[in-house]
């Protein structure tokens, strides 16, 4: 097994038990029992713990960013905004948004996950911001800057997705979708 190949399976399976036991519960013990490797196995493919934990953390975000983006390339500025909104709001008690937190919490006291942890919120914006540029060019939107407004919009769904996690449900995601819709309509200068 090629030296990438097996970074990734132990990536993969700090990810299965990051989402089943929480990012702070699992330790080097765990992941190399479930891993079927031993602890010095896991650190000959990474420096130390917090390096495993940020290279998981980005791979996970990495694929959320590709399947909330993904399905969103080319579609009408108005729909994007809706789909993007929309899945960043969770309607289940879903285990990977639970990994949003966690890697929050353990951000606040690691410098590292926190510059990690920014970086892809920034990435989050940037493709917002990217939505409502290209509304602007069409027509769709009114807005003097897209990225301020990709903040203000991300900030506020971010918050409605934390409470939701605490008591996810289609109707309250839906609910909350419609709130934040009705905030971008005033930012953004259409009916919501």
């Amino acid at each position: 097994m090629s030296r990438n190949d097996r970074k990734y399976q132990i990536i993969q399976a700090a990810l299965e038990l990051f989402r089943s036991k929480g990012f702070a519960e699992v330790s080097t013990r765990d992941l190399a029992e479930h891993a079927g490797l031993s602890r010095s196995h896991v650190y000959h493919y990474f420096s130390d713990w917090k390096e495993l934990r940020r290279e998981a953390f980005v791979h996970f975000a990495n694929e959320q960013l590709e399947a909330v983006g993904g399905p969103l390339r080319g579609a009408a500025p108005m729909d994007a905004l809706q789909g993007f909104i929309r899945d960043c709001l969770p309607d289940c008690a879903e285990d990977g948004w639970a990994l949003w937190l966690d890697a929050w919490d353990e951000a606040m006291h690691d410098a590292e996950l926190a510059e990690t942890y920014l970086r892809i919120n920034g990435q989050w914006q940037a493709m917002l911001a990217s939505i409502i540029a290209d509304g602007v060019e069409a027509g769709v939107f009114r807005c003097a800057s897209p990225q301020r407004a990709a903040r203000q919009l991300f900030a506020q769904t971010m918050g409605y997705a934390d409470d939701l996690l605490l008591r996810a449900s289609p109707e309250s995601a839906r609910a909350a979708l419609q709130e934040v819709m009705e905030v971008a309509g005033l930012l953004l200068g259409f009916e919501g």
